[in-house]
């Protein structure tokens, strides 16, 4: 019997000491900090609590990177963040229109993400900023919001609006956030050359989706314009395809002799837009000068007025003709009363759609939206450069 208690007894030891073992293995206590990334319009896209162990020796960064991932480059003056998990900011790779300020608990760091200190309960936020002022930085979220809302009604089965086609493949070309236009729509089998408007809009669409353009090539040198309007279209389709040198300069040269009975400003930005290729020909830069100084004379604070009202198609037309000489329609010259075309040109904007006058209730979705969309695509491809060259819109590789 004093075996089997003891036996019995030795076990229980054992389980005892075992218990006490436990008991006196150290603990690690977890602290934590936040991570927070909020985008320039202030949502916050990621808020996450990491963990890290009392006493913890690695840097911030290394120990976010082990976490969620955070993307950095080294550079002489510090570490530069490009993206922290999957989130990075709007153009990236595409242009340094946007980045990321990094707060801690609120203050701006000033020593790089490299040397943060590490901290319980502190917040650590990549609050993305940029450098364009609130007129810039709408012309952005007006082109992404025509894009999500108003897309469909002109690049789709149905139909293909020739301006917003050239406008997205613009896009596509820069690789901005915008959707392929082979996914959107298969490229279309025939192109109409019967009238020199439909030939300029199958050029436009032909060079937007690459398809060959041997055929309207040859349709459009048997062409003979009948007025000022369609000279212009005849001019930009024939640069488009590059046609015969001689032939276009025959155009610019009689386009130099005299301007329509009834002159608009639509008129003289589509003048300035098909000179554009032209202005080593004599006599180019006396015509580009004399449709400026009459586009100057038609400004408003409304925008380019025509035919006695200010409307948002003018304003269009003519923002594609400066930008065509390399002239900023956000300039001193091109002001009234400190509002520039593309201040005015933004205000007709009707729920991601554009009036064509500012006393309209509804959009103009036949002729002004597509119109003004492609003039902001325009205006942002040429803002985006770096000293801004000129931008010509027909210009499609």
């Amino acid at each position: 019997m004093k075996k089997i208690w003891t036996i019995v007894l030795f076990f229980l030891s054992l389980v005892l000491l075992a218990g006490c073992q436990v008991d006196t293995e150290p603990t690690v206590e977890l602290l934590s900090f936040k991570v927070e990334v909020i985008e320039v319009d202030q949502e916050v896209l990621l808020s996450e609590d990491i963990e890290f162990a009392e006493g913890e020796t690695k840097r911030v960064i290394d120990i976010i990177d082990e976490s969620i991932g955070i993307d950095y480059q080294v550079y002489p003056f510090g570490y530069f963040v490009n993206g922290v998990g999957d989130l990075y900011p709007k153009e990236y790779g595409v242009t340094w229109n946007y980045s990321f300020a990094i707060y801690v608990d609120d203050v701006a760091i000033t020593s790089g993400v490299e040397n943060i200190e590490l901290k319980e309960n502190m917040v650590i936020t990549f609050q993305e900023v940029t450098l364009l002022d609130e007129t810039d930085r709408m012309v952005d979220v007006l082109i992404q919001s025509f894009i999500e809302n108003h897309l469909s009604t002109y690049v789709g089965l149905t139909g293909l609006e020739p301006h917003v086609v050239a406008a997205l493949r613009h896009l596509n070309a820069r690789n901005y956030f915008a959707p392929q236009l082979g996914s959107l729509v298969p490229k279309p089998s025939n192109y109409p050359v019967d009238t020199i408007s439909n030939a300029f809009k199958s050029t436009l669409l032909a060079k937007s989706f690459v398809s060959n353009t041997d055929d309207i090539k040859d349709a459009l040198l048997l062409m003979e314009a009948q007025n000022h309007y369609e000279s212009i279209s005849l001019l930009n389709a024939l640069t488009m395809v590059q046609a015969e040198g001689t032939l276009r300069t025959a155009i610019v040269e009689d386009l130099l002799l005299s301007t329509p009975e009834f002159m608009d400003a639509d008129y003289a930005g589509m003048l300035l837009t098909a000179l554009a290729p032209y202005t080593t020909i004599e006599g180019v830069d006396t015509q580009v000068e004399a449709m400026t100084t009459y586009i100057k004379e038609n400004l408003t604070e409304d925008g380019v007025s025509s035919w006695g009202s200010a409307n948002s198609a003018s304003t269009a037309s003519v923002i594609f003709g400066l930008i065509a000489h390399a002239i900023d329609p956000r300039g001193e010259d091109y002001q009234t009363e400190g509002v520039d075309l593309i201040e005015a040109l933004i205000t007709y904007e009707l729920n991601g759609a554009y009036k064509w006058t500012l006393d309209q209730t509804e959009a103009d979705m036949m002729f002004s939206t597509p119109q003004v969309f492609a003039a902001l695509v325009a205006y942002k491809v040429y803002r985006d450069v770096y000293l801004k060259p000129a931008f010509y819109f027909y210009y499609l590789g």
